[in-house]
């Protein structure tokens, strides 16, 4: 008698191992992606404030403000001492360097994550 090797039913283990693949992937992803989204905003702010402090009325104190409001609006763990501003007669360095955790069931992930940005300044 001929058996029939894929009857009603029947799953093939590599199909089963793959969905299970596939799940976790979309879980880590739903946990990840807002996080780099609200990490790429802070970065893109961070390069508007190094851009404009050329500017008067851009003084240290007032980027590291915004960075932190900024932050905060983004649910990032950014604190005063996590910006370092330097400022030279024609050079601005921004770095926020902070580390964000990412809690999985059963498992914490720290990301460490650094923005540096450096813009030259021109007073006119």
């Amino acid at each position: 008698m001929k058996t029939w090797r894929y009857q009603r039913g029947d799953v093939p283990v590599g199909c089963l191992v793959g969905g299970a693949v596939a799940l976790i992937v979309i879980l880590i992803a739903i946990k990840v992606a807002p996080i780099m989204i609200h990490v790429g905003e802070l970065d893109k702010q961070i390069g508007v404030y190094a851009d404009r402090a050329n500017r008067r009325e851009y003084n240290d104190k007032r980027i590291e403000r915004a960075i932190l409001t900024k932050a905060e609006s983004l649910d990032l763990p950014v604190t005063k001492k996590d910006i370092k501003i330097k400022r030279t007669s024609n050079r601005i360095k921004i770095t926020v360097v902070y580390e964000v955790p990412i809690e999985f069931p059963g498992y914490t992930y720290v990301w460490h994550k650094e923005h540096f940005h450096e813009r030259p300044l021109f007073y006119g």
